[in-house]
């Protein structure tokens, strides 16, 4: 297995020096440092009282990044495996924006887990090496996903899998924004969504959960989600996030199969059993029984009058029925195939026919990688060892053809509406000031429409992920469990 002989791989050991004690690269005077403002990290003063809140809960520096780790591993990690999934409390790790601005490297992670692990090991602990080794595995699909992106680079707007090209994405910017605000009608989908606008962050299983619900109930393009995390997650990874989002879609060929739709009042009730999770950001359902609050339109009007929840006028109805949510799925699944079978035929005359998600309209956001070496680096980076040893480097196959044909179905036109959900005030909100135009994703004031962007033929995964991917399950694809 793929991650068995990663795991087996010798590691050098790292300097555990502090900052100033370590002695200088040689040539480092010749790299050309950024400025706080090219970093684009400074704030408004529209955003200093957020950011107060903010600051309560979170405190940059590498001093804080080893505390949370040394924490984490002393008093977290022993349970991980059995705490990890709750989505209400501290039972995650926390050092996802730590990693993220490299206040803490992945390799002293790793090392500093591996060497409790063997400490657990000789005093008999039981249950330590699952929590580790499920620990190591979200590192490792972090690491992933730099894999990912540095081979296929068009992955943050377009799928692995060619036949998604012609999957009817619906663009409906008035769901996009239910979604955003907390409004589908579904407890544990807002609340998550509420937490996330609220602080920045929310648990691993709960960004699966609105992905999957965004995606597969109301068909909203994926990369809109994508542009939507990164714009408000304050341990926001574009590989991290293009992997995860890609894996819930069902673009991966080992992600989440196209077809499943997961039950939000089933995973309410498995993730967030008591409901103290969905009491706690949203209060309108603050009095609701246990039994009723992942679907309080089910509960009795006595209970819902005893609760002070009137659906549809304090907390909305379902957006969309589960059995609707199943036909349109299945529908728009079985168009995607029709136009697959249409390309092949079309590929016949050398056509060569575009993404659907072209077609929807694009704005500026960060770029994700460029795939170039720099002349000292290694020819083994960014490369992921075979079964024999040996370095593979995979590449993704270009339709042929020079003449396009465009097969696509018609999306949903969404009205020019006020959108009150805009990150634009969001305490999170980060300026990229030297970012180019790549995702696609509805126009909200933070962005700028662009004309034109390139265009990519379609593209296919040579080789499988399933090495990595098979326990992505468990975890928010890519990154490390929060």
């Amino acid at each position: 297995m793929y991650w068995e002989k990663c795991m087996k791989l010798h590691i050098e050991i790292s300097s555990s020096l502090a900052p100033w004690r370590l002695v200088p690269v040689s040539g480092i005077e010749n790299i050309c440092s950024s400025s706080i403002d090219d970093l684009g990290l400074e704030s408004s003063k529209d955003e200093e009282s957020s950011n107060a809140l903010l600051s309560r809960a979170w405190s940059p520096g590498w001093r804080n990044a080893e505390k949370t780790l040394e924490d984490f591993v002393s008093h977290g990690l022993l349970d991980y495996s059995k705490d990890g999934m709750k989505v209400a409390g501290t039972t995650t790790s926390l050092l996802s924006p730590y990693l993220h601005y490299g206040e803490v490297s992945v390799r002293k992670v790793y090392q500093l887990v591996r060497m409790q692990q063997i400490k657990w090991e000789n005093e008999g602990k039981s249950g330590a090496g699952e929590s580790v080794n499920l620990f190591l595995l979200s590192i490792g699909l972090r690491e992933y996903s730099r894999y990912l992106c540095f081979n296929f680079p068009f992955t943050h707007e377009r799928s692995l899998l060619g036949n998604l090209k012609h999957y009817p994405w619906r663009a409906d910017e008035d769901r996009f924004k239910s979604w955003r605000q907390g409004m589908t009608g579904y407890p544990l989908v807002d609340a998550g969504m509420r937490e996330l606008w609220a602080t920045g962050w929310t648990h691993n299983r709960i960004r699966v959960i609105v992905s999957s619900f965004a995606v597969k109930f109301l068909l909203i393009p994926w990369t809109w989600g994508m542009k939507y995390f990164w714009d408000v997650l304050l341990d926001a990874d574009i590989e991290s996030d293009i992997l995860g989002w890609q894996y819930i879609t069902g673009c991966l060929p080992d992600g989440h199969e196209l077809g499943r739709l997961d039950n939000p009042e089933v995973q309410g009730q498995k993730y967030d059993p008591d409901g103290e999770y969905v009491r706690t950001w949203i209060p309108e359902l603050a009095r609701m029984p246990g039994e009723w609050i992942h679907h309080p339109w089910d509960a009795p009007s006595s209970i819902l009058e005893v609760a002070g929840v009137e659906l549809g006028f304090n907390y909305p109805m379902p957006i969309v029925e589960l059995h609707t949510a199943r036909e349109c799925l299945d529908d728009a699944i079985s168009t995607m195939w029709q136009l697959d079978t249409a390309e092949k035929l079309a590929e016949l005359d050398g056509e060569v026919v575009e993404d659907n998600l072209s077609h929807i309209k694009s704005f500026d956001v960060p770029k994700v990688v460029l795939k170039e070496l720099s002349p000292g680096a290694p020819h083994c980076d960014q490369k992921v060892p075979t079964d024999d040893g040996r370095n593979l480097e995979l590449q993704p196959k270009e339709l042929k053809g020079t003449n396009k044909q465009t097969i696509c179905v018609d999306v949903i036109k969404a009205s020019n509406m006020e959108d009150t959900g805009s990150i634009a005030n969001s305490p999170i909100s980060r300026k990229r000031s030297s970012s180019g135009s790549v995702f696609n994703v509805p126009s909200c004031s933070s962005s700028v429409e662009v004309h034109s962007r390139n265009q990519h033929p379609g593209g296919y995964l040579v080789g499988s992920s399933k090495y990595i991917l098979q326990k992505a399950e468990r975890n928010w694809v890519g990154k490390v469990r929060r």
